[in-house]
C-alpha cells in the first residue's frame, strides 16, 4: 500500500507544478500585454488609419481645384495605404463645405480644403458657420493665380477697353466669381476708376467659364487652365492679376495689371487641413505624408500642368499667412457687401 501513496503523491505535485506553470504564463502574458498598452509602437503611428479618409473639396466637380483634390488624394492613398475619397460639398464661395470640416469628428478621418479666400477674405463679407481657431493647418501645396479674363464677344484688347466700356455703360458690366478672389481684383479696379460693375456670384469655375464663352458675362478673373479649356475666339485672356507675366503658363506676352499702371495683386493658396484636436499620431501621420507628395515632382508637374503654381508651406507658415491676410483683406473688400 505504501508504494501506491507515493505514486498518488507525485501525481498531485507534478499537478499543482502544471497548475503554477499555467498561472505563471498567464502573470507574463498580462504583464507583457500591460507594457504594449503603454508604450509606443516603433514608427509611433502603426494603428492609423485603419480605414478611409474623405477629403473635403469645397468647389465643384470638374473644376480646377476638384481635378487637382482628386489627383492628391489618388497620391495619398498610396502613400497612407488606405483610400482617400473625395467629397464635393460646394456652396457659398467655398464657405460651406470649410464649415463641414470643422464639424466633422477630430480623429483624422475627415480632413479637407484650407484655402486663402473662404478663411481670410469670405469671413468679412458674409456670415461664415467657423472661425480661424477651428482649423489644424497642415501647409498649402499650390499657389491660386488669377488672370483678368473676357468673353470674345466683347471687342476689348486689354483693361484700358474695359474701363473704357465700362465707363461709358454704368451698371452694365457684368463679372462673375465662383469664389471672392476672382471678385477682388475687378472691385479695386473699379475702386480705382469710379467704376459701376455687377458682380455677378456663380457656384464654381466650370459654371463662370461657361457663361464667359456664351456671353452672359462679360468678365471674370480665371486660372491658367482656362488657356487650354477654351480658345481665344472664346474666352480672351487679357491680364495676369499678381506679380508676373504667366511665362510658367505659355502666356509671357501679357503684361501684368501692375504694369498696366494699377495696384492690384491678388493671389491665393490651396492647402490642407483638418478640424481642431487632432490625435497628435493622426496628425503625424497625415501630414507626413501630406508634405511627403506634395513635394513629390509628380505632383507639381500636375498641378503646373493644370494651371496653378506648385509650392510649398509649413502648417504654422500658412497659418500666419492666412491670419495676416484675414486681417489685411477686410477693408480691401467691404465693398462686396454693396
Amino acid at each position: 500500500m505504501e508504494p501506491l501513496k507515493e505514486i498518488r503523491k507525485e501525481k498531485k505535485m507534478l499537478r499543482t507544478k502544471g497548475i503554477g506553470k499555467i498561472l505563471t504564463l498567464v502573470s507574463l502574458a498580462l504583464f507583457t500585454g500591460s507594457l504594449f498598452a503603454f508604450c509606443p509602437s516603433a514608427d509611433g503611428a502603426a494603428n492609423f488609419p485603419k480605414k478611409p479618409i474623405n477629403l473635403i473639396c469645397i468647389y465643384d466637380a470638374g473644376s480646377t481645384s476638384d481635378i487637382i483634390i482628386r489627383s492628391l488624394a489618388d497620391l495619398l492613398s498610396k502613400e497612407l495605404g488606405q483610400r482617400v475619397i473625395v467629397v464635393n460639398k460646394v456652396g457659398g464661395t467655398g464657405t460651406l463645405g470649410t464649415g463641414e470640416l470643422t464639424r466633422a469628428e477630430p480623429d483624422g478621418y475627415t480632413i479637407g480644403m484650407v484655402t486663402f479666400g473662404p478663411l481670410a477674405i469670405s469671413p468679412h463679407l458674409m456670415k461664415v458657420g467657423y472661425k480661424l481657431d477651428d482649423f489644424d493647418y497642415f501647409g498649402a501645396f499650390s499657389e491660386y493665380v488669377y488672370g483678368l479674363v473676357c468673353s470674345a464677344k466683347r471687342p476689348w484688347k486689354d483693361v484700358k477697353d474695359v474701363v473704357a466700356y465700362a465707363k461709358a455703360n454704368p451698371g452694365k458690366l457684368r463679372h462673375g466669381w465662383a469664389s471672392h478672389p476672382n471678385a477682388l481684383p475687378m472691385l479695386m479696379l473699379a475702386e480705382k476708376e469710379k467704376l459701376d460693375v455687377k458682380f455677378v456670384p456663380t457656384t464654381g469655375g466650370s459654371e463662370s467659364e461657361t457663361l464667359l464663352a456664351g456671353g452672359h458675362i462679360d468678365t471674370d478673373c480665371r486660372h491658367p487652365s482656362i488657356l487650354k479649356t477654351f480658345t481665344d475666339d472664346q474666352i480672351r485672356f487679357l491680364h495676369p492679376c499678381g506679380n508676373k507675366r504667366w511665362d510658367i503658363f505659355g502666356r509671357p506676352d501679357r503684361p501684368t495689371l501692375m504694369e498696366m499702371g494699377y495696384d492690384i495683386d491678388v493671389r491665393s493658396f490651396m492647402g490642407l487641413g483638418a478640424p481642431k484636436g487632432l490625435p497628435a499620431e493622426a496628425r503625424k501621420v497625415l501630414v507626413d505624408a501630406y508634405r511627403k507628395v506634395s513635394n513629390d515632382q509628380r505632383a507639381k508637374d500636375m498641378i503646373l500642368k493644370i494651371g496653378l503654381a506648385p509650392t510649398w508651406i509649413d502648417g504654422p507658415d500658412y497659418e500666419k499667412l492666412i491670419r495676416n491676410g484675414y486681417k489685411v483683406m477686410g477693408p480691401a473688400v467691404e465693398k462686396l457687401k454693396k
